[in-house]
């Protein structure tokens, strides 16, 4: 009889790790899948990172740019390289495994990395939980809506920039929260500013994140210097990553400091280091050609046309956009789930609410949730910004605007979801929304992909 109680006690306490692997596992199964049946060019801007990844695969440093590298509208000097660095390794490891690797095949393995990637992103997005939570349970919650966001999944399998600088972020995420929490501080900090730096190599729109983060930090330590101070554990694993840190804060000054100081601009524009024809061949400079009004609007001028106003864009345009290309897809192909996208408009605004209550009953939260909250907020308001300014150049048609431009912080959005929710004083409420949300992320992801999959998805496979 013991034997069984303990049995019974085992299988409860190993549940929710039961539970994560399953999470982790039918990921793993639609991405393995995705990477090696979904068609070349489907996935965003995969043709372009396959011909500058084997472009750098031609040499161990960075390779000046070519004529095919910036008639892509991309440039390589003076630009985030990382990524591309990464997968040229990687491509001259698979070459010299099979030396007549066809491209296909190529492309296919290099998938497969990108998957290991975005995997990395969902286990470190489970940690995270658990270091905000202390819960086992309540911890899966966000595990569960980045798996099931479609956006997501599809990069997962795709050959983009994305997939590692998600993970960095997220890694980032997870060592800034701890050292917020004084838990091993000054490795934490150096492990929290190596992989920022490093994100911040692989996509230089992470750099507003890793400026929030460096202030919420530097006021950490200032409040915090006596419990901080005089540093303790410090040993040849701090000196190591004392070192690294070294490396990585040179690697972007080398790229963005001196950017700033010769092009007084974090990227150069392409006429400061190419040739205007050569600029002329970007699709970029074809795009707004193409699209872009003879004159940008003003905000007065775009409101008295009938556009909306910035507050206005922000809370209802953008976020149904954005919602509308997370949890649909946004690439060469897209899907638009417009037939229930107000079920998770409704979700979005109710949080927010609920968020807004318990903040006015609290009073009071932990400098790691205020954080948190001051990390997605600047992030928002930056994108919302640049978003809004691009709506001005082409007349609200909503060109530029991509979901996985918010995948940085989807740690902070799905774990600060799931905090307001755990803490709803209305137990039958509490249990509404969370079965409303499960639901609706299970409808809205696997379902809705096997629901749409004669209409619209069976024609991106192979």
């Amino acid at each position: 009889m013991k034997i069984i109680q303990l049995d019974k006690q085992n299988i409860k306490s190993s549940l929710p790790t039961i539970i994560l692997i399953i999470f982790l596992s039918s990921f793993l199964v639609w991405s393995i899948y995705s990477a090696t049946k979904i068609k070349p060019g489907i996935i965003p801007d995969e043709p372009a990172h396959f011909i500058f990844s084997k472009h750098f695969s031609k040499s161990f440093s960075i390779p000046p740019d070519t004529n095919e590298t910036y008639a892509l509208g991309w440039y390589i000097k003076q630009n985030h390289f990382l990524y591309w660095w990464f997968m040229g390794r990687l491509i001259n490891l698979f070459s010299f495994i099979q030396s007549d690797i066809s491209d296909f095949k190529l492309l296919v393995l290099l998938r497969l990395c990108n998957l290991l990637l975005a995997a990395g992103t969902v286990i470190i997005c489970y940690l995270f939980s658990r270091e905000v939570f202390q819960d086992k349970w309540w911890s899966l919650l966000p595990v569960f809506l980045l798996t099931n966001t479609l956006m997501f999944k599809f990069l997962a399998g795709g050959l983009n920039y994305d997939n590692l600088a998600n993970l960095l972020c997220m890694a980032s995420l997870f060592f800034f929260v701890r050292a917020l929490s004084l838990k091993s501080f000054l490795n934490s900090s150096l492990f929290w500013i190596i992989c920022i730096g490093l994100g911040a190599l692989t996509k230089f729109t992470i750099l507003p994140l890793a400026f929030v983060m460096t202030v919420l930090w530097l006021l950490f330590v200032i409040l915090n210097r006596k419990k901080i101070f005089p540093i303790q554990y410090f040993n040849s694993k701090s000196l190591l990553l004392i070192t690294l840190v070294i490396f990585v804060i040179l690697g972007n000054f080398s790229i963005y400091g001196i950017n700033i100081i010769k092009f007084h601009s974090i990227t150069p524009n392409c006429i400061d280091i190419l040739e205007e024809d050569q600029c002329k061949l970007s699709p970029f400079y074809q795009r707004q050609e193409a699209w872009a009004l003879e004159e940008p609007l003003s905000v007065a001028g775009s409101i008295n046309l009938g556009y909306p106003s910035p507050i206005k864009y922000a809370f209802v345009n953008w976020v149904k956009l954005m919602l509308l290309r997370s949890v649909g897809f946004h690439g060469h192909k897209t899907f638009y789930p417009t037939n229930f996208i107000y079920l998770f408009q409704i979700l979005f605004y109710l949080a927010m609410i609920l968020g807004i209550i318990e903040l006015i009953l609290k009073r009071k939260i932990s400098y790691a949730s205020f954080s948190l909250f001051s990390i997605l907020i600047f992030y928002s308001i930056t994108l919302i910004n640049l978003n809004y300014r691009n709506e001005l150049v082409y007349g609200f048609i909503n060109l530029l605007i991509q979901g996985r431009y918010i995948f940085p912080v989807i740690g902070p959005i799905y774990i600060l979801f799931t905090k307001i929710l755990k803490a709803t004083p209305s137990k039958y409420l509490r249990w509404a929304i969370l079965i409303f949300t499960i639901g609706l992320f299970i409808y809205g992801g696997p379902l809705t992909f096997l629901l749409k999959w004669d209409s619209v998805f069976s024609s991106w496979f192979l």
